[in-house]
């Protein structure tokens, strides 16, 4: 739904739109990349996790507009979480 990318057919109402229904029906995150981490881990029969960040509101752009050491602490909190469950999956609590 980037309106900045190289291919884009779309314009920025047909956008706003599509977000909109989504909105209405709960979407608050759309995660892209992560589909396909996800696929190839149960493929390979590997245990995995995937802990998402939302560092923008789509609906107010495409581009990350907050600061470097927020966006910082956003980059470390998935670390922080994830190395909670694996102490606490070992006992190392």
């Amino acid at each position: 739904m980037r309106l900045d990318g190289f291919f884009c057919e779309y314009k920025s109402d047909d956008k706003f739109d599509f977000l909109k229904v989504l909105h209405e029906k709960g979407v608050r995150n759309i995660e892209m990349e992560s589909t396909c981490f996800a696929s190839m881990t149960y493929r390979a029969g590997v245990k995995a996790a995937i802990v998402c960040v939302t560092l923008l509101n789509r609906m107010k752009g495409d581009q990350v507009k907050i600061p470097h050491d927020q966006y910082i602490e956003f980059e470390e909190r998935p670390f922080r979480l994830v190395t909670a469950l694996i102490k606490k999956q070992l006992g190392l609590n």
